[in-house]
């Protein structure tokens, strides 16, 4: 986990927040989200992580498929 943390932190001083971050959220990848969040089921409070920090990408970032990423998110509520 370390050398992604630090590679991430890398990027964003260089690049700035748009291009600065990488991953599944960030590429709309929802398929791999879903199968993040169906792993971090045994483990809630990873999960609440895993889901506060996706939001404030979809807020806060340039986020591919945005719109299915929110409604993904918004299904775990329910």
């Amino acid at each position: 986990m370390i050398p992604i943390l630090e590679q991430t932190l890398a990027n964003y001083a260089a690049l700035g927040p748009e291009k600065g971050f990488s991953g599944p959220i960030i590429r709309g990848d929802v398929d791999t989200v879903k199968r993040h969040l169906r792993v971090l089921r045994e483990d809630e409070a990873l999960r609440d992580v895993y889901v506060a920090l996706a939001r404030a990408s979809l807020r806060y970032l340039p986020v591919k498929q945005k719109n299915l990423l929110q409604r993904l998110l918004t299904r775990l509520e329910n």
